[in-house]
């Protein structure tokens, strides 16, 4: 599945960690290639002690249901572990409604274009350098994400389960079908 699209160079996520706050910049699209990487940085950074998951979505042009089923998980982790909470600024219409669609704002804190609260648009300025999180290459990584973040989705809203039902399906099918290729990370 993930062969078949092609590399689009201007989707990338910026990452920093400041002040018990990991920081994401999505650029271009937010999508199952940048998904991976995303969930292992934020993984780190809930261990870490991060309170505060916040994403600038300003240069966002949209995102799929594995990259939102990644931060779903990550918002409700981030949630019961530390307390905290997930935060998505300069959204537009088209990005809150994706995220409204999936049930999603009701676990993020959404804020519209121009609607930035005072204390993190002063964090916004004073962010750290930012390092680029590379795209996942291992298709059985992806593929497990994959299921995983259309898990969260439907844990976070079951209304979602029958929306991804045939999702899941194909996708435990393709990771069974190539369970016999070698392990993750084997040519």
């Amino acid at each position: 599945m993930a062969d078949h699209v092609q590399e689009n160079s201007g989707d990338r996520l910026m990452v920093a960690l400041a002040d018990h706050t990991a920081f994401v910049q999505v650029h271009g699209r937010g999508s199952f290639k940048n998904a991976p990487p995303l969930k292992e940085f934020g993984a780190l950074a809930i261990k870490e002690g991060i309170r505060r998951f916040v994403l600038d979505m300003r240069a966002c042009q949209g995102m799929d249901s594995t990259f939102m089923g990644v931060l779903a998980g990550l918002a409700v982790r981030l949630h019961q572990h530390n307390g905290g909470e997930m935060v998505m600024v300069n959204l537009t219409p088209r990005t809150r409604g994706l995220l409204s669609t999936l049930g999603l704002d009701s676990i993020i804190t959404t804020h519209m274009a121009g609607e930035t609260p005072a204390d993190i648009a002063r964090f916004l300025g004073a962010v750290p350098p930012m390092q680029s999180l590379p795209p996942e290459k291992d298709r059985r990584r992806t593929t497990e994400t994959m299921i995983e973040a259309h898990e969260e989705l439907t844990k976070v809203t079951p209304e979602n389960a029958p929306r991804f039902q045939d999702v899941l399906t194909y996708l435990r099918q393709e990771i069974k079908k190539h369970s016999g290729e070698g392990t993750a990370g084997e040519p």
